[in-house]
């Protein structure tokens, strides 16, 4: 080889940065998602984390249970439930949604503490992130809804018609709508990037939701104008389905109702969560 042919011979380039990430993309969605929700899940199973969120539901059962009893009693029970069997399934719904709300405000420590700013330099999917937020809430909530099964069989003698099976099914039912709700969260968490501000939106969106439906007055007895809102509002479709299955007489139409809007939400605020955080 001559010396020009030296000077002209190409020199193979030093792989930088970008090419290396360029080349290797990470591993799939599947692994990424399962790893970040086992980070997201780590410090709920804290002792005194678990302790606390084992409290919750509890305390939502003395207090519907005991102070509501009365009132659910003294009105015709709700397909022909006792007013425990039907105001389980109502807990359960709070429960569940209360546990979606918390997704963004996890995802708003995390922006706090530059984890999120960790991420954006990895070669992984931006949409794992908030997923594997979603599903780590959702375990929480799965913890707390079998809490609420057990303590009212143990406190108030919950007995449903439906028997094991239909409680499962109203547990994973309201669990399915609380992980579709969490997405709003998210997605506002994203673009709102103030935890202040989206606690506040959080008690203006959930009150009305849980408490103007029929989950723990049937709507009947309520003024006309609240009447309209409750018999309007998902949440009452997904109580109504949810009750159906703890009496053993489960209705197809307000089932699919309730799979169908919890799908429609997840496909309409998850990608505007994943191109917002995006641009952070």
């Amino acid at each position: 080889m001559t010396v020009i042919d030296a000077e002209t011979t190409p020199r193979p380039k030093a792989p930088t940065r970008g090419n290396v990430a360029e080349q290797w993309g990470g591993s799939s969605l599947l692994t990424q998602t399962i790893a970040l929700t086992g980070r997201s899940i780590r410090p709920y199973l804290q002792p005194g984390v678990l302790i606390v969120t084992f409290i919750e539901p509890l305390v939502m059962l003395l207090m519907f249970g005991g102070v509501l009893k009365v009132l659910g009693e003294s009105e015709a029970p709700q397909n022909g439930l006792s007013y425990i069997a039907g105001l389980a399934p109502a807990i359960m719904m709070i429960t569940s949604v209360a546990a979606g709300a918390q997704a963004g405000n996890g995802l708003i420590n995390d922006l706090r503490n530059d984890v999120i700013t960790r991420f954006h330099t990895m070669p992984i999917s931006r949409f794992s992130v908030l997923l594997a937020r979603s599903l780590a809430d959702a375990a929480r909530a799965l913890y707390q809804l079998i809490a609420v099964a057990v303590l009212a069989a143990l406190i108030f003698d919950f007995d449903p018609p439906g028997g094991i099976l239909g409680t499962a099914g109203s547990i994973f039912l309201s669990l399915f709508v609380g992980w579709s709700m969490s997405w709003i969260f998210i997605a506002l968490a994203a673009v709102l990037r103030n935890g202040d501000v989206l606690r506040m939106i959080t008690t203006l969106c959930t009150f009305p939701l849980l408490f103007a439906s029929n989950a723990f007055v049937d709507p009947k007895s309520m003024p006309v104008w609240l009447r309209v809102v409750a018999e309007a509002n998902p949440i009452s479709y997904a109580n109504d389905a949810m009750r159906g299955m703890v009496a053993g007489q489960t209705s197809l139409t307000e089932l699919l109702t309730t799979v169908g809007v919890s799908c429609v939400l997840v496909a309409v605020c998850a990608p505007i969560a994943n191109r917002s955080f995006r641009v952070l």
